[in-house]
């Protein structure tokens, strides 16, 4: 990561209140040490942290692009110019956002403009600051520090994404809404003009792609990859059963991570799933809506009698092969393992 500009500005306003003051900052801050650190710390949450994705609200014809958007495609435009003059417009902006939310809090807004394997990002952050303690020659002190244990408000775009979309492109922008009531962080998403993209059977499709690379990450063997499946698919049937529309994959990684990785691992094993199901190609929401019939790709079918034992990946179903419940039921296998075509055909 290669950071190209960094600013911090001040929006300061009381909870329950509507007075919110800029304190804009009118040169950019330096790209030192701590300015690394603080924008390295921001995208290890942005990693580990459940996203949600979409795209900036698309105009119809005759009207204007969102505020926030015209504001960036200016900045670009002019060839990443004027840093100071382009996050001032838009810090101003999130101001007048800020006073019709009584119940939300100020904060310091980061913005910050890198590149990353040949693409341009900006990230947009809210950031808070907590009481810490330290020890001063055996004295104990409090003093403010940056909170970054959680994300509070924060997007990040990929610019270069954004400016070769096309009418197809809608995950270009990964973005955290704080968990406090709606109508306290509306305005977030009001100041950004980010709409969230969800389409439920490629999404579901996607997911399952996702849990068979947490599988190979871990080197897990076919009966425990299996396992894991059947463990994410009735995890999410559950979750169905008791009328939850979504599902978060924070909370699956989880249930994933503490079922199939030993007590003892380190913290950095912990997570994969999320970050392959958030990062490229997938770029999954982190809250998303399950397809039933996409999600039997997880299950395996199976039985046996006294005669006959079979097992077939769910996946197949419909397609290689089809069931038909008529006259006691029906079972058609049109792709034959070469070894038991074989078999059949005497060659062996």
């Amino acid at each position: 990561m290669e950071i190209k500009n960094v600013i911090l500005h001040n929006l300061i306003k009381e909870e329950k209140s509507t007075k919110v003051e800029l304190d804009d900052r009118k040169k950019e801050n330096e790209v030192n040490e701590s300015a690394l650190q603080l924008s390295k710390g921001i995208n290890e949450k942005f990693n580990s942290t459940g996203l949600n994705t979409g795209h900036f609200e698309k105009p119809e014809v005759d009207e204007q692009l969102t505020h926030f958007e015209f504001l960036l495609e200016k900045y670009y435009n002019e060839g990443f110019d004027n840093f100071v003059g382009f996050t001032k417009s838009a810090a101003t902006y999130l101001q007048k956002q800020l006073m019709s939310a009584p119940s939300a809090k100020g904060g310091h807004l980061w913005f910050n403009h890198y590149t990353h394997a040949g693409e341009h990002f900006l990230s947009v952050v809210l950031l808070r600051e907590k009481m810490v303690m330290r020890i001063d020659k055996l004295e104990l002190e409090q003093f403010d520090s940056v909170d970054l244990d959680k994300l509070h408000m924060a997007a990040r775009i990929n610019l270069t994404k954004w400016r070769n979309a096309d009418e197809q492109s809608n995950r270009y922008i990964s973005f955290k809404i704080g968990k406090e009531a709606k109508k306290v962080t509306d305005y977030f998403a009001k100041f950004i003009g980010c709409k969230e993209f969800t389409q439920a059977a490629t999404d579901t499709k996607a997911l399952v792609k996702c849990i068979e690379e947490y599988c190979r990450h871990h080197l897990f063997d076919d009966a425990k990859t299996e396992m894991v499946k059947n463990k994410a698919h009735d995890q999410i049937v559950e979750w169905r059963k008791e009328e939850k529309q979504t599902i978060h994959l924070d909370t699956l990684s989880t249930v994933l991570d503490a079922t199939f990785l030993p007590e003892d691992v380190g913290e950095e094993k912990k997570g994969q799933f999320l970050r392959i199901s958030q990062g490229e190609p997938h770029n999954l929401n982190n809250e998303l809506a399950t397809d039933p019939n996409a999600l039997r790709r997880l299950k395996k079918y199976s039985g046996r009698n006294k005669h006959i034992s079979l097992s077939f990946d769910a996946k197949l179903l419909g397609n290689s092969v089809v069931y038909n419940p008529e006259n006691g039921g029906v079972l058609t296998i049109t792709e034959i393992p070469k070894t038991l075509k074989d078999q059949l055909e005497g060659k062996n």
